[in-house]
């Protein structure tokens, strides 16, 4: 059964929270703070949820507040 539109945006929301998560805990983690094993949870959730995404929804829509040099290893994989 193909996904409704309101069932792609309430995942994109969800990807969007999750996303605004894992950079507010990437930049503690890089400054040596704590938070390391739930950046390491998010990191695979959001790849399960995109995955997921993709599969129902097509590509979604990704948006950072991060340089893109700190982000494009991200995304190569």
């Amino acid at each position: 059964m193909a996904e409704t539109m309101t069932d792609c945006e309430a995942m994109q929301a969800q990807i969007d929270t999750l996303q605004a998560e894992f950079e507010s805990l990437w930049i503690k983690v890089s400054q040596g703070g704590v938070g390391g094993e739930r950046y390491r949870d998010l990191r695979h959730i959001l790849d399960d949820l995109r995955r997921e995404f993709k599969e129902k929804c097509g590509e979604p829509k990704e948006s950072t507040t991060l340089p893109r040099s700190i982000t494009a290893d991200w995304r190569a994989g």
